[in-house]
């Protein structure tokens, strides 16, 4: 499945270039989990969620929520959609969907550390564990996740909380 996936995101991003998609400063990220845990275990938490992210940066030049009038620090904020597949805690195949933004600090010359913020709507929590996360009524939750990360180059790692559950590391690759 993973080599599938690959192949589909090699081809995806080479067509997406050449209809112009793409535009010189966006940005592709994909991220995988290293490691999960949680603050309270239960027996049938899984901490091995085969997480596969994919998160869209528009490039820097997009700007939302900006008063040129009063310029400060949203204007710094980089933009982004993305989506996620993972095994929940109770390994249960889940999709989230999201936007949000991340604003960086520059560190060295080429290493920035990071705070990013999504918010979407998270599927996947079924049967006996539909009210694991709040608001789930129709299968479908409205989720916030925070992050702080760090990117040297290309690469780069991520701390994410996820609500009073748990957190997890994640790593990743940027495709300009």
């Amino acid at each position: 499945m993973m080599k599938k996936i690959a192949v589909l995101l090699l081809l995806t991003t080479g067509s997406a270039n050449a209809s112009g998609i793409f535009t010189e400063g966006d940005a592709l990220l994909l991220q995988t989990s290293l490691w999960t845990t949680h603050y309270n275990p239960e027996p049938d938490h899984n901490n091995h969620q085969k997480l596969i992210n994919l998160e869209y940066y528009f490039k820097d030049e997009v700007k939302l929520f900006v008063n040129p009038e009063a310029p400060g620090w949203r204007d710094n904020i980089r933009w982004l959609v993305g989506g996620a597949t993972f095994e929940n805690s109770y390994e249960q195949q889940s999709t989230y969907l999201y936007g949000g933004g991340r604003y960086d600090y520059a560190v060295a010359d080429n290493t920035k550390a990071y705070i990013k913020l999504t918010a979407g709507l998270l599927h996947g929590y079924r049967g006996e564990y539909k009210d694991k996360i709040p608001f789930n009524e129709l299968g479908i939750a409205p989720v916030i996740l925070p992050a702080l990360g760090l990117q040297h180059r290309r690469v780069n790692i991520e701390l994410v909380p996820f609500a009073a559950a748990g957190v997890m590391v994640n790593a990743g690759f940027y495709f300009y």
